[in-house]
């Protein structure tokens, strides 16, 4: 028998960045729950699924094409219920090296482009019976790494407009939360994840990295009934690596 505290039945769903990794993991177990998701990428297509999910070509770099995924969303659903914001960029690099550009395409991606959707996703959301945004940010939100300046200081004003939106939006019922990962096996962070297995260096108390869909089960907590007391709040998922100590030597 399944939990209806998980139950998604009827929701309406945009997560992006949901073409692999955690967000395809993400956009996979909430609509396996009963969402109905569309899934944005600059790829397309979806992840596997039982459920029922769309695609929707977008390249959130481009303020332009930012602009009109709501408002596309919306066409397909008729409506929105929840907002994953996961997509973003990782990659590091020396802060004496770091230009403007780069700067500004960082923030643009990481921080500008959710806050955008969260602006243009209001209207809809307020008419919702049950709104909700998730944020995926990372542990660098509370710790960042060597190299990441830039990475870290999008993350952390990620989080801190978490809560000053979840503020500004009590009156109208919607839910903001964040989930910041730890290390997790995806794609993108697969010669980072073989050097740690290669060494045997141990970066967190569970021992082992991260899977896509144990970040996605926090983020369906998150977004169902169940987790309705969860508000404007960062919740860390790491395998206990902050806890543990430090763990930037392996990228140094």
């Amino acid at each position: 028998m399944t939990d209806s505290g998980f139950s998604l039945a009827e929701q309406r769903v945009l997560v992006t960045g949901a073409s692999s990794g955690i967000g395809a993991a993400i956009a996979s177990r909430l609509a396996n729950a009963g969402a109905t998701v569309v899934v944005v990428s600059r790829s397309g297509g979806v992840p596997e699924s039982k459920g029922t999910m769309y695609s929707l070509v977008a390249d959130l770099s481009e303020p332009e094409e930012t602009d009109t995924v709501i408002e596309r969303t919306v066409d397909m659903l008729g409506g929105l219920d929840i907002l994953v914001n996961n997509a973003g960029r990782g990659d590091s690099m020396p802060f004496v090296d770091v230009d403007r550009e780069y700067f500004n395409a960082y923030v643009g991606l990481n921080l500008w482009a959710p806050l955008r959707l969260c602006q243009h996703a209001y209207e809809y959301l307020a008419k919702s019976s049950d709104p909700s945004v998730v944020m995926i940010g990372s542990v660098d939100a509370e710790r960042p790494s060597p190299g990441s300046v830039v990475y870290g200081a999008t993350k952390g004003a990620l989080s801190a407009a978490t809560v000053a939106l979840s503020k500004e939006w009590m009156a109208a019922g919607i839910r903001v939360n964040q989930v910041n990962p730890g290390l997790v096996d995806t794609q993108l962070t697969s010669q980072i994840v073989r050097s740690l297995k290669e060494s045997g260096e141990r970066i967190n108390i569970v021992g082992r990295v991260g899977l896509p869909d144990e970040i996605a089960g926090l983020v369906h907590y998150l977004v169902a009934p169940v987790g309705r007391f969860a508000n404007g709040t960062s919740f860390r998922i790491d395998g206990g690596a902050l806890a543990l100590g430090p763990f930037d030597r392996w990228q140094q």
